[in-house]
């Protein structure tokens, strides 16, 4: 067994988390101990700084640490976090209910207390959020494929406690998903667009020509046209669909990069007023049922790296940009005149979630 600990400062304490791992990632031998002068509770349970406040808190999930950010008191603490490997996936850190689930070569979930070690919920390549708030979907490699194809075995579904909501099933062609919606699977389409797969039936719902993969949130699936210039909004089980154009000023939507509000009622995604991968990006809010876009003022920020994150109230979303040197974090509040940049220094980075 191997440990690995880190220490943060909080006010005068400083705090040592130690999480234990034990060969080939298993979670059945993995503990936790977090110490500072005062923090045991009764009965020897300790409890880490994250979990001692009420503040929001904004996780950045870097190769092998976490960055938590206490957005109310303006502080930052990193965790060492053995389970956050270095890699590309589509998702490498999201909030699913009552917890952050990570990528690590295999999908992992922890408490946003962050009293415990991130648990293993089972063998995957990587994760996609689920359609279902407190799910993801693990896929899974086929040792099979050939490194230059890297297919996949099957797909299932569990929630962040690590029950199986729906059994291993192997998605159409061994493609990657890339995205969920309404208890279904979003693929690319091998003749362009994008298509609805139903996992339990093995039918395709619904086929989107054209269509550049954005994000979901229920039944919605927000989705670009091959240059970006519109976002399209669909309902996939009634079919209904929204057009949106840029706010004024602004050409093209970065359609990846968006995130669905809490609620749904809302879409914040990235627009720039130029074309290429080096054009800044600007934070708008897309109104579901409107369909129509407006740019947050004092939102700008550098590529390539944007992550946004809303607060679970709904009140406020953060946007990240820059690269490895020069990252802001900026914060939005509803109602505001103009978003506002936090006044914190963070490291690399390569994900983030909102508590």
């Amino acid at each position: 067994m191997r440990k690995l600990a880190a220490s943060f400062a909080i006010g005068q304490f400083v705090l040592v988390l130690a999480l234990a791992t034990g060969c080939g990632g298993g979670a059945e031998n993995r503990s936790a101990a977090a110490t500072s002068e005062g923090s045991s509770k009764p009965g020897g349970e300790t409890v880490s700084g994250a979990a001692s406040r009420s503040s929001r808190l904004l996780f950045l999930a870097g190769d092998g640490e976490l960055t938590v950010v206490d957005v109310d008191a303006r502080s930052v603490e990193v965790l060492e976090v053995p389970q956050l490997r270095p890699g590309d996936p589509p998702f490498r850190i999201v909030r699913r209910g009552s917890k952050l689930v990570l990528y690590g070569g295999d999908t992992y979930a922890v408490d946003l207390d962050l009293r415990s070690p991130p648990q293993r919920l089972g063998k995957s390549w990587f994760f996609i959020p689920s359609s279902k708030p407190d799910r993801v979907w693990l896929a899974i490699l086929d040792p099979e494929s050939p490194e230059t194809v890297r297919a996949l075995a099957g797909v299932r579904e569990v929630t962040v406690e690590g029950r199986v909501t729906v059994p291993e099933v192997t998605p159409p062609g061994g493609r990657w998903p890339v995205g969920a919606v309404d208890d279904a699977l979003v693929f690319e389409s091998r003749s362009g667009g994008l298509e609805v797969w139903d996992p339990r039936t093995g039918e395709l719902r619904r086929w989107l020509p054209g269509a550049s993969m954005g994000t979901t949130h229920g039944d919605l699936l927000a989705w670009c046209d091959a240059a970006y210039e519109t976002l399209h909004v669909t309902d996939v089980v009634t079919g209904t669909a929204r057009a949106v154009a840029p706010p004024e000023g602004f050409v093209a939507f970065d359609c990846w990069s968006g995130v669905f509000s809490p609620d749904g009622t809302l879409l914040a995604v990235p627009v720039t007023a130029g074309r290429g991968p080096e054009a800044e990006r600007t934070l708008a809010l897309v109104d579901v049922q409107r369909g129509a876009a407006r740019a947050v003022a004092g939102s700008g920020v550098e590529p390539p790296y944007v992550y946004i994150a809303w607060a679970s109230s709904g009140e406020s979303v953060f946007v990240s940009g820059g690269d490895r040197y020069d990252r802001r974090i900026l914060e939005y509040r509803l109602g505001d005149e103009r978003a506002v940049s936090l006044p914190v220094e963070v490291g690399d980075f390569y994900g983030m979630a909102a508590g």
